[in-house]
């Protein structure tokens, strides 16, 4: 009998694996991060892209000419690829240590989908290259990796995963803090894909994502570089972490409506003492907003019709409800981002006073009424009127009055707020 022997020698590097990590019993310790249930990429799955909670849509292409810039954001991964959100140690992968330099994330626009990522719109023209149309005509969306500068389309493109956190074995891990944030804009064109909504009031309903991140490394296919996300779409879904799009988050509303064209950038208030400002006096500057309107529009309050807010940072909301200065959902004043901070002023806030009436705050723009005031509902000022386009220009003054409050104690300090200003179709 004659015996053969066959001696098999297998490398480290081909027996490397990456695992989807679901579970905390997944992990080896509760310090290589949290390890928690997650689905992947399904088709109502995406989070918070950080837009406007409304856009308007004009009906006139030279009030909103061809490529206007409706709305623009950029989200952490965390918010945006699932609707639960991600915390940022959340492990969703983990690799041996020998799978350094061969794990990526990997982008692209939903290319399978007609009114998601399929048609680059915004190239008709010219003027948004790589907006993909959206189930909203005249709407394109176009999306920046904010790690590569790159613009997602429907070719597939990666980023390799590296600076990666390792567990006590050397065994490496990706999170969710690893995975790429994402700048989102939102043009207006003059391009109208049939079959699209065309509502005056549209919450984004359609479920396709606009966009996906994948994840490929060894032992978890993933979609190939320059592969077609329109045929090419292994591992979807669950080993694609983020679903990225518009679903249940934006409204675009539709109609005759009003645009900032100029405003005051920054508002610079005299410094005032401790013992002026308990006496009750103010410090105050005026500022000015210029705005245009459609000769159709409507100020007011009212469904389809034009309001003006200010919207305050969350930093001075918070601020102003721990002090009581919220009524009916909107804040009485505007305090200091940094409220409580070593150095800078307690116990006072900005007002913002519009033809000699106190204005409240916008905490949020999805509200309805509360801390809105009609366009034109104030002492602005018609400063031209171009008939054959349908536009009419105003000027207003607004006065910022930093003032006591009553409800801490006064504090000498430096003050320093923001608010965005909001136009929109109510």
């Amino acid at each position: 009998m004659i015996s053969t022997f066959f001696l098999l020698m297998m490398s480290s590097s081909a027996i490397a694996q990456c695992t989807k990590i679901t579970a905390q019993s997944q992990l080896s310790s509760t310090s290589d991060g949290v390890g928690a249930l997650w689905y992947g990429s399904l088709d109502y799955n995406n989070g918070s892209l950080g837009l406007p909670s409304v856009v308007d849509i004009s009906t006139s292409n030279d009030f909103q000419p061809d490529g206007t810039l409706l709305a623009s954001s950029v989200a952490p991964f965390t918010s945006y690829a699932v609707n639960s959100g991600y915390v940022s140690e959340q492990v969703l992968f983990r690799c041996d240590a020998a799978d350094a330099g061969k794990v990526y994330e990997v982008y692209a626009t939903n290319g399978d989908a007609a009114y998601a990522g399929m048609y680059d719109d915004g190239s008709i023209t010219g003027v948004a290259p790589k907006s993909y149309a959206t189930y909203v005509r005249n709407i394109a969306i176009r999306f920046t990796n904010m790690e590569t500068g790159e613009f997602y389309d429907k070719i597939w493109k990666s980023r390799p995963l590296t600076g990666l956190d390792t567990d006590s074995q050397g065994r490496l891990l990706v999170k969710a803090k690893n995975f790429s944030a994402v700048q989102t804009e939102i043009f207006r064109l003059n391009y109208a894909r049939s079959g699209t909504n065309n509502a005056a009031s549209y919450l984004y309903a359609y479920t396709q994502p606009n966009a996906y991140i994948a994840f490929r490394g060894p032992g978890i296919t993933g979609p190939a570089d320059g592969a077609d996300s329109q045929t090419s779409f292994p591992g979807w879904y669950g080993t694609w972490p983020a679903s990225i799009g518009l679903y249940n988050y934006v409204t675009f509303r539709r109609g005759a409506t009003c645009k900032v064209s100029n405003f005051t950038p920054v508002v610079t208030l005299p410094a005032i003492n401790i013992s002026a400002l308990q006496a009750g006096e103010v410090s105050q500057s005026p500022f000015t907003l210029d705005f245009q309107c459609q000769s159709a529009a409507t100020s007011g309050l009212k469904t389809g019709q034009i309001a003006l807010g200010f919207l305050a940072p969350p930093a001075s909301v918070a601020a102003a409800t721990k002090y009581g200065l919220i009524t009916s959902g909107a804040a009485n004043y505007l305090l200091d981002e940094q409220y409580g901070a070593a150095g800078h002023a307690r116990g006072v806030g900005v007002k913002i006073y519009r033809n000699n009436q106190p204005m409240q705050f916008l905490t949020t723009d999805t509200t309805k009424t509360t801390g809105w005031s009609p366009i034109l509902g104030g002492d602005q000022t018609l400063v031209d009127s171009n008939t054959a386009q349908g536009i009419n220009s105003y000027t207003e003054t607004f006065m910022a009055q930093l003032e006591k409050f009553g409800g801490d104690e006064l504090t000498a300090g430096s003050y320093q707020a923001h608010a965005q200003i909001l136009i929109r179709i109510q």
